[in-house]
């Protein structure tokens, strides 16, 4: 009997690199940016429409793409509640720029947004943030974005373990910001972070809503 052994598979032959899996979102219709280096704030879905984030010297990111109907809405509501601010933040400054809850707007094309939509999508963006002790309405370049401008709408604790109401015309919003009529929108997000002062907060949000 004649073995031939080029037909049989090495034990040394390289092996063949398995695809990586998509790590399921802990909330559906929204992917997870994580940055590099920094634990992830957990996000979990608590209810009907409801957004958790717990973030203990943290900081991840939810998004999801906006529909075709939503891309040229001019109106974005939502309703979030923390349990305190981050005390020692000052968002102007690129090393202690932490907020208990801030919503993202992504204006732009889209398309592209890493492996697995794990990156946080490009474009021109408008933060509107729960401050530590910015005025409310205090609009102001972000300090780490060029392309990204903020508005502060609420600050302090006064309302802290309340569920507040907020209600934007994000196309008037982009223009008073950047001067210019506002593209398409592509995203939307969500962020609770505490990595720069290692502080522990919690928020909810209810799912922002695109409308005329």
């Amino acid at each position: 009997m004649i073995l031939i052994f080029g037909q049989l598979p090495s034990p040394f032959s390289p092996s063949v690199p398995e695809k990586p899996e998509e790590e399921p979102s802990p909330v559906k219709g929204w992917w997870v940016a994580k940055y590099f280096g920094v634990p992830p704030t957990q996000y979990s879905k608590v209810g009907k429409g409801i957004i958790k984030a717990e973030s203990l010297g943290s900081r991840s990111a939810l998004f999801r793409e906006t529909g075709t109907k939503e891309k040229t809405l001019p109106i974005l509501s939502w309703r979030w509640k923390v349990s305190n601010v981050v005390r020692s933040a000052i968002e102007t400054r690129k090393d202690r720029y932490d907020t208990a809850a801030r919503v993202i707007v992504v204006f732009g094309e889209g398309g592209s947004y890493g492996l697995f939509k794990k990156g946080e999508p490009a474009g021109f963006k408008i933060e509107y943030i729960w401050a530590n002790r910015l005025p409310k309405g205090h609009l102001f370049d972000h300090p780490g974005d060029k392309n990204c401008k903020v508005f502060v709408l609420e600050s302090g604790e006064g309302k802290a373990e309340q569920w507040v109401y907020e209600e934007r015309n994000i196309r008037k919003d982009f223009k008073l910001a950047f001067g210019t009529d506002p593209p398409g929108i592509s995203a939307i997000g969500i962020q609770t972070d505490t990595d720069q002062s290692n502080e522990m907060v919690t928020a909810y949000y209810a799912e922002p809503v695109f409308k005329k």
